[in-house]
């Protein structure tokens, strides 16, 4: 966020927030859920109200309240209250319930996890709203990183998680997006919650007006890591028929949920059509090499066909990080040879190469310094730079 005469401003225009009625008996729960709502990263989208009383809801339904989605307990609800036209009317259901539920009642559980409550409820209202996701103006822009190198084993997957998290740790919401042929996210990031998100890709495929409800709810949060993501497990099939629409379709609608800072999408070597269009969707393409001639040799055979790949020249160019991973503190001459500068310089660390879990390839403090020093000056730097020309 900038600031204009004294005044924070924001880029673009403002959010459509999502206002939320909360009704229900308990004064406990509803304290628990204010509680939640308020200290919770997702706490700028909504404008919540809160009743535990029948006939103060029925008052402020009656005095035509605005809302987009009334999330009521079955005791507080009967069919006298005037509910807008247009609301989202989901039931906070027990799970020992002394009635028969209508089938085709939404509901949500009382008492399963705040954060997995939430994102139930959103799937829902997107669902019965799919207009909803175009009225979600983003009140800041959303920037996609891509990671991307023709160059096989030069640590993009561990550049991609471990920049993931450590944006995180700005104070940023982060969604990594891994879209490699073989896909190793479960290495790296866990959720309390097993059950996979591999029908993201049916979803995108089928070019369903549900996928953003279905990003609520397939979407998975590492608390260790502050990271979202996907948990997909190993599919080449699926990876293969995405299509270039497809993988633009994907980040767009990530992006118009409004949801995030910072979209990493972590891709492999190849040139397949889908790596093409996420290269081609993102604002800065991160790009990884060795400390060998191999790879600066393929990096600059790619940027040679740049423009028979991507119809342009310098489009693609101009937005690459050049960083050197595995870097042992000499570094040898084949960027000034191929023409080419390094913008950052990661350590090799040694222990990797043994083979590692999750806990250590996130929580290298070598590593992850260099790292927060490439976000700060190339990455935020840059953005704020961005904010300060736009001031003239």
């Amino acid at each position: 966020m900038g600031k204009q005469g004294g005044q924070p401003f924001l880029l673009g225009v403002a959010m459509k927030k999502i206002r939320i009625v909360v009704a229900d008996h308990e004064k406990s729960y509803i304290e628990s859920f204010s509680a939640y709502l308020r200290n919770s990263e997702e706490a700028n989208r909504f404008i919540p109200t809160y009743f535990t009383s029948w006939n103060v809801l029925r008052e402020f339904l009656d005095s035509n309240g605005i809302m987009d989605i009334l999330l009521i307990s079955p005791k507080l609800y009967d069919d006298s209250l005037k509910i807008p036209e247009g609301t989202t009317l989901v039931f906070l259901e027990d799970e020992d319930m002394d009635h028969e539920v209508d089938s085709s009642r939404q509901s949500v559980y009382r008492y399963q996890r705040l954060d997995n409550l939430l994102s139930n409820l959103l799937s829902i209202y997107y669902e019965n709203n799919q207009q909803a996701s175009k009225l979600l103006a983003r009140s800041k822009k959303t920037k996609v990183l891509t990671v991307y190198s023709p160059v096989g084993g030069s640590g993009k997957t561990t550049l991609a998680v471990n920049l993931s998290k450590q944006l995180a740790l700005n104070h940023l919401k982060v969604f990594y997006l891994n879209l490699e042929l073989l896909n190793s996210t479960s290495l790296y990031f866990i959720s309390e919650e097993d059950s996979p998100s591999l029908q993201i890709f049916y979803y995108v495929k089928s070019e369903s007006e549900q996928l953003l409800s279905k990003i609520e709810a397939l979407r998975k949060y590492d608390p260790h890591a502050s990271v979202y993501y996907f948990d997909v497990s190993t599919s080449a099939v699926e990876l293969l028929e995405l299509t270039s629409a497809n993988v633009k379709r994907l980040i767009d609608v990530i992006i118009e949920s409004g949801a995030y800072d910072y979209i990493i999408v972590d891709l492999d070597s190849s040139i397949h059509e889908r790596n093409i269009a996420a290269i081609q969707e993102c604002n800065q393409l991160i790009w990884p090499v060795g400390n060998d001639e191999q790879s600066f040799f393929k990096t600059k055979a790619f940027f040679d066909e740049e423009e028979e790949l991507f119809g342009k020249e310098n489009i693609i160019k101009d937005k690459v990080l050049l960083v050197m991973n595995k870097f042992n503190g000499h570094a040898a001459n084949f960027a000034a040879e191929y023409e080419l500068s390094v913008d950052a310089y990661f350590p090799f660390i040694e222990s990797w190469v043994h083979g590692v879990g999750e806990k250590t390839i996130l929580e290298n403090d070598a590593y992850n310094q260099d790292l927060q020093s490439f976000i700060q000056e190339k990455i935020l730097h840059s953005e704020r730079d961005a904010m300060n020309i736009g001031l003239g």
